[in-house]
């Protein structure tokens, strides 16, 4: 049975772009891990978390290089971006479709968490 992230309300409490990704991070590697898992009883091999980790990351970061963002200054928008990419990366690497929906949906509620900044303005 595969396992259901959720994130909880203290996790969406006044989150920061910074936590946003970070959450987006861990949600596509819980994605990511339940993929795998599915596919071991046909591959019989499984990365280790740690593996995974550094996959999952080097794949948000490329994500958001392919939205022309910063990693490490993210805005909600390019979070947004950045989860379409990996979406579609998803979808490409054969996560079943099920995954991909019901951590889209946890992503929806980060970004509904996620605060409007209003535009930077020039001085």
């Amino acid at each position: 049975m595969a396992r259901k992230l959720a994130f909880s309300e203290r996790e969406l409490t006044e989150l920061t772009p910074l936590g946003a990704r970070d959450l987006v991070v861990r949600c596509f590697f819980e994605a990511q891990r339940e993929t795998f898992e599915r596919a071991a009883q046909q591959l019989g091999a499984v990365p280790t978390d740690e593996d995974l980790r550094r996959t999952v990351e080097g794949a948000v970061r490329l994500a958001f290089r392919s939205a022309k963002a910063d990693f490490e200054a993210p805005t909600k928008e390019t979070l947004m971006e950045a989860v379409g990419a990996l979406a579609r990366k998803a979808a490409g690497m054969g996560t079943p479709p099920d995954i991909i929906d019901h951590h889209r949906e946890q992503l929806g509620r980060v970004f509904a968490a996620l605060p409007d900044l209003p535009p930077k303005t020039a001085t």
